[in-house]
């Protein structure tokens, strides 16, 4: 612009693309950042539970100290009936430390 190669409403447009183009760029790294905050969120809790699991490589019968050591919550949904008649029923298990396993 200075030297003269480029008129003001050029400089202005490329200005403001790159102006532009640096927050969307912010935008993204601050999103990256929190997905990788989450990442290793979700690699200390898997850590924790297995260090947890350990103690108990043997289980030879599901005590309730055993239950409450791995398990945080269950939902048992509403039973549903298909076409067909049958009956099914859905139930969520969350497990301490690493949450619902699908």
């Amino acid at each position: 612009h200075v030297l003269g190669t480029i008129d003001n409403d050029q400089f202005r447009m490329l200005s403001q693309g790159y102006t532009d183009e640096q927050n969307q760029l912010k935008a993204e790294i601050s999103d990256l950042n929190k997905a990788i905050q989450e990442l290793k969120s979700q690699t200390a809790n898997t850590a924790k539970f297995t260090a947890m699991a350990k103690k108990y490589t043997d289980i030879t019968e599901l005590t309730q100290e055993i239950l409450h050591t791995f398990v945080s919550r269950i939902e048992v949904h509403e039973k549903r009936k298909d076409d067909n008649g049958s009956v099914t029923q859905e139930i969520d298990i969350y497990f301490t430390h690493i949450g619902i396993v699908k």
